[in-house]
């Protein structure tokens, strides 16, 4: 016996920025929105706010963009929650845009998210590995560190430039520490990668011409999920 196909009558689209949630129900024939914040309780006054519309959480077709800054935290806890969270990708949401005649900056808006999830019902996002997410977080304490190391470096002439001996030996020293710290995470980092092969390549890698590159951590994340 064939299964029912789940007839779909609530659509969400979410906008994320730092602070906030931008979010829009499209159910009934009606269009509601609401501002949540985007923490911990915000992802929970969402799930009220949808039940107080009589919109059923679990397997709620919820679309977002998941290449924009701060949005995977509220991706992975909706997910949690039941939601059907979906990745609206550039290319696809591009070709929306036109052939609705929008405008390409109304890729970011919620209103346009929630329709275009309606008409185009894209596919489940799965949340990334616990090992492809702590790559991420090691890789941009790496880049953090080589930022400090940068602006220290900058510094340190400053100071030879303005003949403070003392200073730019200490300097010296502090950016010595640095360094070693900087080769104990490229070290970390190629140790997980070896642990974890086949991951796929972080957006923190983009662009990336520090030292790290010299381990191949590229080559080894080259794959995609």
């Amino acid at each position: 016996m064939e299964h029912a196909v789940k007839q779909e009558t609530a659509f969400v689209g979410i906008e994320t920025s730092k602070l906030q949630l931008k979010a829009v129900l499209l159910s009934g024939g009606e269009m509601l929105c609401k501002v949540l914040e985007n923490d911990v309780a915000g992802y929970r006054w969402l799930r009220s706010w949808l039940q107080r519309n009589d919109v059923p959480v679990m397997g709620l077709r919820v679309c977002m963009r998941l290449d924009m800054p701060y949005s995977e935290a509220p991706a992975r806890m909706l997910a949690e929650m039941g939601m059907l969270v979906c990745d609206a990708q550039p290319a696809q949401l591009e070709d929306y845009l036109r052939g609705h005649g929008l405008p390409g900056d109304a890729a970011h808006s919620a209103v346009v998210l929630a329709n275009y999830c309606q008409h185009r019902r894209p596919a489940r996002w799965t949340p990334p590995s616990p090992a492809y997410v702590e790559l991420r977080l090691w890789l941009r304490r790496l880049h953090a560190m080589q930022g400090v190391r940068q602006q220290e470096s900058a510094r340190l002439d400053a100071h030879l430039r303005a003949g403070q001996q003392a200073l730019h030996a200490l300097l010296g020293r502090q950016i010595a520490c640095l360094d070693a710290q900087i080769r104990q995470h490229e070290s970390a980092i190629l140790a997980h990668v070896r642990r974890h092969p086949g991951l796929p390549r972080p957006p923190e890698l983009a662009g990336n011409d520090q030292r790290i590159a010299r381990y191949g951590v590229g080559a080894s994340l080259g794959g995609g999920h």
